[in-house]
């Protein structure tokens, strides 16, 4: 961890004669070789004291028992030039403002950095000015950032920009960056998004992302245990004494805090982990259609475990249409009998009897001729 309080600066004037150190690079006792993907390398002069200082890793690897300590040389090929460029300048002043105007690639990929050196107050100035942004982010930007925030494992970031995601999502359209996620991420991506997509879009979503990385079906357990055993005996047993010399060989990899990801090259961990993602979804509120078109015809089911996913299915149904049946018969129980449609009407002074109807809106001027002739013989029996 920096020797510098988080958000904490050095007094102007020791600022300035570092910031002059930087541009002039006076007084430099090691350096840094940036190896990019071309094979190229770009040199940058430093300061063993400055980077001691911000950061536990540098420090260890600079003036601990490393070939890097004598040499003054450390190479690295984890960082692009220009993202370590822009890491020395902030070392050298540590100027968060400047981090304004870069655009989120760089954002991003500088407070990676920071996070896997233990530079503490880059990571906390990155993600600060990350969260400021987070309205004007896109999909896809959003998604990025929810993949870093479990890489440097801020609980925090993660619950906010799931926040994010879930307000923002839209529809499956949306999913493309999805399948760069290893399987923690992804698993607790398609946890996030629950409420936003349906059992068989998110079906469909788990299946295109175990295709894009290489998982076709699901291997049987006498599978893995004959693969796993095959590796075994195939496997090369190195020496205590090689294990030592290689580490002793590259002090980054020791001093570099490890990250814990799931790999699809195990074959227990692939067969857990697509179980994992398949408990996720409700098959029982699939339709008989969209089973038979989804998890149907997937090879991520077992036909035991399709058989049983069916019944569920035909199970809820049944059910479903009992309900509704019963509900019905209830709501014709319950509904009032509709009155007679005409009633008995028998007039104390004549001798006459006649059906009436009961409409109470009918005028006399509507009703029919039969009904008038005998309402005037009623008056006319009563004079």
């Amino acid at each position: 961890m920096s020797i510098w309080p988080i958000r904490t600066l050095p007094n102007s004037k020791m600022r300035s004669c570092m910031m002059e150190l930087g541009r002039t690079n006076r007084h430099t006792d090691c350096t840094f070789i940036i190896e990019d993907e071309s094979g190229g390398s770009q040199s940058f002069p430093c300061h063993k004291l400055l980077f001691s200082c911000a950061s536990d890793v540098f420090d260890r690897m600079l003036y601990g028992d490393y070939i890097e300590s004598t040499s003054g040389v450390v190479r690295l090929n984890d960082v692009q030039p220009d993202i370590f460029e822009k890491f020395r300048d902030y070392v050298y002043g540590y100027e968060c403002d400047k981090l304004q105007k870069y655009d989120f690639d760089t954002l991003i990929r500088l407070c990676e950095f920071a996070n896997k050196y233990l530079v503490q107050s880059l990571e906390e100035d990155c993600v600060k000015d990350l969260l400021i942004r987070k309205n004007t982010f896109d999909m896809g930007e959003l998604l990025r950032l929810f993949q870093c925030a479990h890489r440097m494992n801020r609980k925090s970031l993660i619950n906010q920009i799931a926040w994010e995601l879930k307000c923002t999502f839209k529809s499956t359209l949306d999913h493309s960056g999805v399948y760069e996620f290893n399987c923690e991420v992804f698993k607790h991506y398609i946890e996030v998004i629950a409420s936003k997509i349906s059992e068989a879009d998110r079906f469909r979503l788990l299946e295109m992302y175990l295709k894009y990385n290489g998982i076709e079906e699901l291997e049987s357990a006498g599978q893995v245990d004959s693969q796993d055993a095959t590796e075994a005996n195939t496997t090369t047993i190195t020496t205590t004494n090689e294990v030592e010399n290689q580490e002793s060989e590259l002090p980054s990899t020791s001093c570099v805090p490890l990250k814990t990801e799931c790999s699809f090259a195990v074959p227990n961990k692939k067969a857990s982990f697509v179980s994992d993602l398949l408990a996720l979804i409700d098959f029982g509120k699939l339709s008989p259609k969209e089973f038979y078109d989804g998890p149907g015809k997937s090879n991520f089911l077992s036909l035991a475990e399709k058989y049983e996913h069916m019944y569920q299915i035909a199970k809820n149904c049944v059910t479903a249409k009992d309900e509704l049946q019963l509900k019905m018969a209830l709501t014709t129980e319950q509904k009032p009998p509709l009155p007679s449609e005409s009633r008995r009407i028998v007039h104390m002074g004549g001798s006459l009897m006649r059906d009436e109807p009961t409409a109470s809106s009918v005028t006399s001027h509507y009703l029919s001729r039969p009904i008038r002739r005998y309402r005037a013989w009623s008056a006319h029996s009563d004079v």
